[in-house]
């Protein structure tokens, strides 16, 4: 009797473990962030996306974290900032020194969308309704505007400004990295329409000179001095004289438009958007 009980008494004492595995329990420990990739079955966009997630050290035990949406650039996807860009690297690094509060980096799939309601689907919807909700729900990350950022390189330097500019009730800081900000005639015909009818309500520059910068809205815009997409740069840069910018960072520095460029500048973005106190 006791060498049959025995087996049992073990599965049940194993199967709480067992279930955690079963779902898919990330990592957690307190010397190193993770990685995850999760997928989320889109209503809007009809089909199944996956993203990549950066959990702190320590996620389990930790509550509230700021949350952070990094946006590929096109031809790019959700796994560029870690495989190319290094940012897991960067934010284990800066919250080991202190540099930067743990947060949580959502990596989403765009595509080559630019982040937008279009023929590629409504990715837009899909981002701030959708996978936002599915993270909050599933992860240790906060709800509050103040701790929720949005940033991106290229093309998803220009959704971060769309995004942030559209949905200032989501997000409290706004990182445009080499943004893609494009004269019409650079743009793919449907991101403003076949007659750029589209061109009013979705060019950063007419948005910001309709509507206004959004109050209390940080903002971070970096590009290489050899990038070619540094002239609608400095047009977004000439949009912002005289906007309430509450705190506004804007850089040229050496480079162009690689990923040599962006891997090495990650830690600055980070510290932009999650820096301590005692950062400056």
């Amino acid at each position: 009797m006791i060498a049959r009980i025995a087996p049992l008494l073990l599965v049940a004492l194993l199967l709480p473990a067992l279930t955690v595995a079963a779902q898919g329990e990330p990592p957690c420990s307190p010397d190193a962030g993770t990685v995850v990739t999760r997928s989320l079955d889109s209503a809007v966009l009809g089909q199944t996306k996956q993203y990549n997630l950066y959990l702190p050290p320590d996620w389990c035990h930790l509550s509230d974290l700021p949350l952070l949406v990094m946006l590929h650039g096109r031809n790019g996807d959700y796994t560029d900032w870690v495989n190319k860009g290094a940012l897991d690297q960067a934010a284990d690094m800066l919250i080991r020194s202190g540099e930067i509060r743990p947060l949580i980096i959502l990596m989403p799939d765009g595509d080559d969308s630019f982040y937008v309601n279009g023929p590629l689907g409504d990715y837009e919807t899909y981002i701030v309704e959708e996978l936002l909700s599915a993270v909050e729900a599933e992860f240790p990350t906060t709800a509050a505007r103040d701790s929720r950022f949005i940033g991106g390189l290229s093309m998803g330097g220009y959704g971060a400004l769309y995004l942030g500019l559209r949905h200032p009730d989501l997000f409290s800081a706004i990182g445009a990295h080499s943004p893609a900000l494009l004269m019409p005639e650079e743009a793919p015909y449907w991101l403003y329409g076949a007659q750029q009818e589209l061109f009013s309500e979705r060019d950063i520059v007419n948005l910001i000179m309709r509507d206004g910068w959004p109050p209390h809205m940080r903002l971070f815009v970096d590009i290489g001095a050899e990038d070619k997409l540094m002239q609608g740069v400095y047009i977004f840069f000439g949009s912002l004289f005289g906007q309430p910018l509450p705190y506004f960072e804007g850089h040229v520095w050496p480079g162009g438009h690689y990923w040599g460029y962006w891997s090495l500048h990650a830690p600055d973005y980070l510290r932009f958007y999650a820096g301590t106190p005692e950062m400056p």
